[in-house]
């Protein structure tokens, strides 16, 4: 999860300071004949000892284009903050991909409107966003993507041709679409705007169960989640599942917003402390008016963060049952903190705890039905207002998993036979 933290440099950024990309390092004194091991007093400091490790690969190493040092400094940084062990959460990100890290968080990204997924070799249309560029040319859900700027797809990949429909605010890409149902492709020139980017979606499936997928929490998480869990309960929704399952994180107060959702106002979402033992305490609103409906969370192993606070917490407050597998184990809350040629650190400032006190810190949360996937499975991932059927269901054992529990459950409601029944 993240938590804007003051842009500060750090120390390490300022002790190589001297050391600019593209400058000579210092020259190391001359190879001793043998080791000399130093005294406490003359301990060479870190930033010492790296120093000498750059030259010494600058003077020594064979092969000299690959000695980048962009690369190398970004690789001598990513090691920094893998080494706490913070798996996952902490760590160093280039002046790019923060870029697309504040993307994702903000919710807004520059591009046409399209969520695109890989099937069978072809690159498949899978969602198109309200009002955006490809909503306009006529792109719908299912279409194929064949050629991006001229360039075939299957030269691209998936993660090329993401790259390549992205880009700045008005500039053009060119797009070839074989839609569904036409002989002729469709040829469009789309100007690329900013796109609302959201990462839930629902769907009712049978028996008027509803699907609530929230895949991050980025800006307007909450917000979203809220429309969702209104069109189901107008679709006479009489369950809901929350599927949390490869959800990385994201903003804290997006996960406390949407634990809201299901919460009494005024609850203790989770507590953090920061390394001086000062304690932070996140509750859900005053005046917060939560779904009173039966709830199931579904989780798997790439359930992280802000995600597990969720989890957590309806756990915690015996609001839902956890149905899955154990989660990630990310307990850190982050900050970041931005290094003077546009990269920065993610580093986690505070340990997290469940309202009942739980360390989710590299244990995760063990659901309360342990369901793990068949090899085979294919994790329904519903456009917004789906309505799903039943044979499709059963392609997630999961899914189907938490939709059985919540038909049982309300069957045994209705013979009188179930417990914490309304």
């Amino acid at each position: 999860m993240s938590s804007r933290g003051p842009w500060v440099l750090l120390s390490l950024a300022l002790l190589l300071a001297g050391f600019a990309i593209g400058q000579e390092w210092p020259r190391p004194l001359a190879t001793p004949t043998r080791a000399i091991m130093p005294t406490a007093a003359v301990m060479p400091t870190p930033v010492a000892v790296f120093s000498e490790a750059w030259s010494l690969l600058h003077e020594h190493y064979v092969d000299l284009a690959a000695l980048d040092d962009q690369r190398l400094l970004a690789g001598a940084l990513r090691g920094l903050a893998d080494a706490v062990g913070d798996d996952g959460h902490t760590r160093y990100l280039t002046a790019e991909e923060l870029t697309q890290h504040s993307e994702q968080l903000s919710g807004e990204y520059s591009g046409v409107g399209i969520e695109i997924s890989k099937q069978d070799n072809t690159i498949v249309v899978r969602d198109v966003f309200a009002d955006s560029p490809a909503a306009r040319a006529g792109i719908q859900p299912g279409d194929v993507l064949v050629a991006v700027d001229g360039i075939p797809v299957s030269e691209l990949g998936l993660d090329g041709v993401v790259q390549r429909v992205r880009g700045p605010e008005g500039t053009v890409v060119a797009l070839v679409i074989q839609q569904v149902g036409k002989a002729s492709p469709l040829e469009v020139r789309l100007v690329r705007s900013k796109v609302r980017l959201s990462g839930v979606r629902w769907a009712v499936l049978p028996e008027r169960v509803g699907l609530l997928r929230v895949s991050s929490f980025a800006a307007g998480t909450a917000e979203d989640a809220w429309q969702g869990l209104s069109e189901l309960a107008a679709a006479g929704a009489r369950g809901v599942i929350l599927d949390l399952r490869g959800n990385p994180g994201g903003l804290v107060n997006q996960a406390v917003d949407v634990a809201g959702l299901f919460l009494p106002p005024d609850t203790v979402v989770l507590r953090s402390r920061d390394r001086s033992g000062k304690e932070t305490v996140y509750r859900t609103k005053p005046d917060a008016q939560p779904v009173t409906l039966p709830l199931v969370v579904l989780v798997n192993r790439e359930t992280a963060s802000a995600a597990e606070i969720v989890a957590g917490a309806l756990q915690d407050h015996r609001r839902a049952i956890i149905i899955g597998e154990r989660t990630f184990g990310t307990g850190t809350v982050l900050a970041e903190f931005r290094l003077r040629d546009g990269s920065a650190l993610l580093i986690g400032t505070q340990v997290w705890v469940t309202p009942n006190g739980r360390v989710i810190w590299r244990n995760g949360i063990e659901p309360d039905i342990t369901v793990a996937p068949a090899a085979e499975d294919v994790t329904i991932v519903p456009r917004r207002g789906e309505i799903l059927p039943a044979e499709q269901i059963r392609s997630d054992s999961q899914l189907l998993a938490a939709w059985d529990y919540l038909l049982e459950r309300d069957r045994a409601c209705r013979t009188g036979e179930g417990e914490g029944c309304p």
